[in-house]
């Protein structure tokens, strides 16, 4: 059922990017902090690869539950986060998935899931091409709650270009911020051991469930 798993990745793919971007949101986005990572995807991947060779007809409840209850709700603590991951999921997979339909509008615009004809190029051409500018309603937040988030992004901002002025350096041998910083960073970059290839760690592997993950 290759149109079906195509549609079934491309939400929990959407889904994914939605709760990771709603951390930027801070109490507004989630009561707490989670460590969802590329791992939970992958793995909601295969478990919808598996499901749909078992089973005649989507099992559209068994996906919601294992990968709201177990696969991202293994992260979450907080029960109203909980509830939040699983009305995601609520929405987004269904039976509606697989003849498309919008996933949100705003007062100009609207984004509507891909055809699932389209192969991984053509989908990502379509999600550059037709997603709106970024706006919190894509996280079913209010448009308010960008406020408080570029206000902390600026001011993080003013704070850090603050630090990095150039001081009078006592007896550090006139040395400015950014010159000691960059000596520390080369230090650290030259103790650091060789980037893994995860292409050939993921040949490594002889067997691929959702209790083997290469992050």
């Amino acid at each position: 059922k290759p149109a079906e798993l195509r549609s079934i990745v491309f939400m929990i793919s959407y889904f994914h990017a939605i709760i990771l971007e709603r951390k930027k949101f801070g109490p507004q986005g989630w009561n707490r902090k989670y460590p969802f990572n590329s791992g939970d995807l992958t793995s909601c991947a295969a478990v919808a690869l598996n499901y749909l060779e078992a089973n005649t007809k989507i099992p559209w409840d068994d996906l919601r539950y294992i990968f709201g209850e177990i696969m991202y709700g293994g992260h979450v603590t907080d029960a109203f986060d909980r509830r939040l991951v699983m009305a995601y999921l609520e929405e987004y997979l269904k039976p509606d998935l697989l003849d498309g339909f919008v996933i949100f509008a705003t007062p100009t615009s609207s984004f509507s899931t891909p055809s699932n004809s389209f192969n991984n190029k053509q989908a990502a051409e379509y999600v550059q091409e037709a997603f709106p500018q970024e706006s919190p309603i894509a996280y079913g937040l209010h448009p308010n709650a960008e406020i408080n988030f570029r206000k902390s992004q600026a001011e993080e901002m003013f704070q850090s270009i603050v630090e990095l002025q150039p001081r009078s350096a006592g007896g550090l041998g006139g040395m400015t911020v950014q010159d000691r910083a960059q000596a520390a960073l080369d230090e650290i970059m030259e103790r650091l051991p060789d980037q893994f290839v995860m292409s050939e760690i993921v040949e490594r592997v002889e067997e691929r469930s959702p209790y083997v993950n290469v992050f």
